[in-house]
């Protein structure tokens, strides 16, 4: 049976799924598929250079399948330009070591569409939790990326249009933070495509092996 797959999550994972945990600074990585990288959030909080030697550590001994979650918040007082640096440094640790990266926007769809034509980024790039328009959804498809969407999926009129409209050989699915399950995203997504739930498994499943490689349960 085609497992129900949670991209990015800070929760415990369901029998009945495979997830991507994001792990943070302090975890210990004793997960099947895990995420790291410094989030917008832990800047000034915790040392960059030891969180870089870390997410080296972490990718060259592959313990990690994506870098992230990491990206840009301009809804945070940290300068933005700091954030683009640490950004870079990691987008750089992706690139070398062939991971795809799992994005954290907010107010920064123009910034991080212009930085993977800069990085000449050729990695697939996850924005999690898409919260943006149809408009950017189809600038970063054509950019060759992934939407991944979370709980908002469930009652948000917007992120449900977005949705409706892009195809879905280039979504994810997701509960970040929430205690949403994921079989309850899945649900709404295949209503809302009109399509039954083994069908929209098998298409993320699809998805996910083109980007992480062959599922193991």
């Amino acid at each position: 049976m085609i497992p129900f797959i949670n991209t990015h999550t800070h929760k415990f994972i369901t029998s009945n799924s495979i997830g991507i945990f994001n792990l943070s600074y302090d975890d210990i990585p004793d997960v099947k598929y895990c995420s790291f990288g410094m989030h917008p959030w832990d800047l000034g909080k915790y040392s960059e250079n030891e969180y870089m030697i870390k997410l080296k550590q972490y990718c060259i001994e592959h313990i990690i399948i994506a870098v992230g979650e990491i990206g840009i918040d301009r809804a945070i007082e940290y300068p933005v330009e700091k954030q683009v640096e640490v950004f870079k440094q990691q987008q750089l640790l992706a690139e070398k070591y062939s991971l795809p990266t799992i994005i954290h926007s907010v107010r920064s769809w123009s910034d991080l569409i212009s930085l993977r034509i800069e990085l000449k980024s050729t990695i697939p790039w996850i924005f999690h939790g898409y919260s943006g328009n149809l408009v950017v959804a189809k600038q970063l498809i054509s950019k060759g990326c992934y939407l991944s969407f979370g709980p908002q999926l469930m009652n948000n009129a917007k992120i449900q249009t977005v949705f409706k409209n892009i195809s879905l050989d280039r979504i994810f699915l997701e509960t970040d933070a929430s205690n949403e399950k994921i079989e309850n995203i899945y649900k709404k997504a295949a209503y809302l495509h009109h399509i039954c739930i083994d069908k929209l498994k098998k298409q993320i499943e699809s998805n996910f092996i083109s980007v992480f490689g062959d599922i193991s349960v």
